[in-house]
């Protein structure tokens, strides 16, 4: 009975433990999302973040993980495509082809080689399809470019950062030609939208509105010349007259240039998501609530007025680019600048800036000189001057800037002055004004303005957003 009894409890040692171990081996050998992986790609050894993959809200496991090459994500062509999303699935060891068919679409590629061919038809790969060598399952994989090869088969796909992982879900569309998810123009719209590579976050990308040359930078960092160079990664909705888009890379950065059409400021709205970038765009007045044209007096070869050791275009230069400072931060207000460094605008150009982007207002920055003994702070308006799209007149507009400049300054208080002939004031087809800080002629006064020149910006964003909310545009 002894013996009997030390058998059967051995044998039901033996069954549990025979049913456990195989049990957490397998879980155990699934990748886990953000650990790091050790891998050969392309005959080399590197440690790799894995990358997961989601379908229709659901994880797809795999034993070979996803993982980031240039910026790309590649996928497992077996786990992934052919056990995840159900594509039909081969691989030649002596030919080296892959072959992914899902219905009526089929991509065929080599492994090594940088161009597939879908339903025939060449196209560049982001990143060639390798074989890949994992040292913890000591095992052979064959992985392709995931996002290429999903839009292509017809699956949605977009890389959610939170997640770490690519999202595919089925798309209602067959087309797998582009890329690109082109979004409906509604309302007669006008957009450039570019794909987004995998990995690619929001705060790496920033835009320069480059208006004097008529044209949107997008600024991505990184070398992504080749992807956006890809007309299939781009689309141009609702306007036939686009003018241009040329992309190039330098100093660690990939420059797309936009030009919706030639010698035409256009106002812009930029959105992203995972998936893409939409540059929207439309005439200034079209795109934003509140505009003004900002000018700093004189520049270039025109100094302005010369005195105590200082020059008049120096000063309203920094007192303009510390406003700037401000209004970058303000959403609410469109700022066009005269200058932004020491060039000359003509007083024309000046003008002719304000009345193209059908400015809401027109705020000259000038330093005024006289005799040594001259003091105070003055803003000039013109009687016969325009008035903005409200009816806002130049004396209404320079009599709400006025207390802002002379309480930053401290000096006498000359008030309002009447100027109808001066040219800014007089061929701005808006609410015009122009301030006059102080007097560089005065000695004390000119280097009190010189250490205050930062307040004095600071002073021109809080006077043109009071006049706003005084007198806002209505749009």
């Amino acid at each position: 009975m002894r013996l009997q009894k030390l058998f059967i409890t051995t044998l039901l040692s033996v069954s549990v433990i025979g049913t456990a171990i195989p049990a957490n081996v397998s879980a155990a050998s699934y990748a886990t999302t953000k650990r790091t992986y050790t891998l050969k790609v392309a005959g080399k050894k590197q440690k790799k973040k894995a990358r997961g993959a989601i379908y229709n809200g659901k994880t797809i496991k795999t034993k070979a993980p996803g993982f980031l090459r240039g910026d790309t994500t590649m996928y497992s062509a077996s786990y992934v495509f052919q056990k995840g999303l159900g594509v039909s699935y081969s691989y030649s060891s002596k030919t080296w082809k892959i072959t992914l068919k899902k219905g009526s679409k089929t991509i065929t590629m080599k492994r090594g080689s940088k161009y597939a061919y879908v339903n025939g038809k060449k196209k560049k790969l982001p990143t060639p399809a390798r074989r890949v060598y994992s040292y913890k399952q000591k095992k052979n994989y064959i992985y392709v470019p995931g996002e290429f090869c999903a839009k292509h088969l017809g699956y949605s796909y977009s890389w959610s950062s939170s997640s770490y992982a690519g999202t595919f879900s089925t798309s209602n569309s067959n087309k797998a030609s582009s890329s690109v998810t082109t979004l409906p123009a509604t309302n007669g719209e006008h957009y450039v939208q570019l794909d987004k590579p995998e990995g690619l976050s929001e705060s790496n990308i920033s835009t320069t509105d480059d208006y004097n040359n008529y044209r949107l930078i997008v600024n991505i960092k990184g070398n992504y010349s080749s992807y956006y160079s890809d007309a299939s990664h781009r689309s141009v909705v609702g306007d036939s007259s686009f003018y241009s888009y040329s992309v190039a890379y330098s100093n660690g950065y990939t420059k797309i240039y936009i030009k919706p059409r030639k010698a035409t400021i256009k106002g812009f709205e930029v959105t992203q998501t995972d998936s893409y970038i939409k540059v929207r765009y439309d005439s200034p007045k079209a795109m934003y609530k509140q505009i003004v044209v900002l000018d700093a007096g004189h520049g270039g070869s025109d100094s302005g007025a010369v005195a105590n050791g200082y020059k008049e275009k120096n000063m309203t230069l920094k007192i303009v680019q510390a406003a700037k400072s401000y209004f970058d931060k303000d959403p609410d207000i469109k700022v066009y600048y005269t200058r932004l460094s020491d060039t000359y605008p003509s007083l024309t150009e000046r003008s002719d800036l304000a009345n193209e982007v059908d400015a809401d207002r027109f705020y000259s920055v000038h330093i005024n000189s006289a005799g040594s003994s001259a003091t105070g702070t003055e803003t000039l308006y013109n009687s016969k001057g325009y008035k903005s799209s409200t009816g806002l007149t130049s004396y209404s507009w320079s009599a709400t800037i006025h207390p802002y400049i002379r309480s930053a300054t401290g000096f006498t208080n000359r008030g309002l002055v009447n100027r109808t002939g001066l040219a800014v004031l007089r061929h701005t087809k808006t609410s015009s004004t122009l301030t006059e800080i102080g007097f560089i002629s005065n000695k004390s006064e000119a280097k009190k303005m010189n250490s205050n020149l930062t307040n004095y910006g600071k002073a021109v964003y809080n006077s043109t957003k009071a006049s706003f909310s005084k007198n806002p545009t209505g749009r």
